[in-house]
């Protein structure tokens, strides 16, 4: 299903971006950052991508972070940053900050056709494009 979603969706803001006036995006492939890591978890500075950090049964599994869900017992990592997952749903918070920093100054690889920080920066300037400032 996301491979499909990735597939579709920048066909449809590319066709978007043809029919409205001003219309700018930016793509993040949030699918192939994923599999990078869990492919290579030592060249994006985790140690495992396979167990989380926090969790029971194997691999961290069962969705028991805290003992708040119907299983007390649970097992909580010394260093999440050594970690993909942080929880069997989440990724641990090194590997967000991964993903924010790809968003907003990643390449064409990864984030197109603008990358946060550029299609930020393009906004606000044409922002000054709308007003007369008027000089002192």
């Amino acid at each position: 299903m996301a491979k499909l979603h990735n597939k579709e969706l920048p066909k449809t803001l590319q066709k978007l971006e043809t029919q409205l006036e001003g219309f700018k995006y930016a793509y993040y492939n949030f699918y192939k950052s994923v599999g990078e890591r869990l492919n290579n978890p030592s060249k994006y500075g985790f140690k495992d991508a396979t167990t989380a950090c926090c969790g029971s049964g194997p691999y961290g599994g069962v969705y028991s972070c805290g003992g708040k869900r119907g299983i007390t017992e649970f097992h909580l990592c010394e260093n999440p940053s050594e970690y993909f997952f942080f929880d069997s749903y989440h990724p641990s918070e090194k590997a967000y900050q991964q993903f924010a920093e790809l968003m907003w100054s990643g390449t064409t690889d990864i984030v197109w056709p603008y990358n946060l920080k550029t299609l930020f920066e393009a906004k606000t300037s044409n922002l000054y494009d709308h007003f007369i400032i008027p000089s002192p």
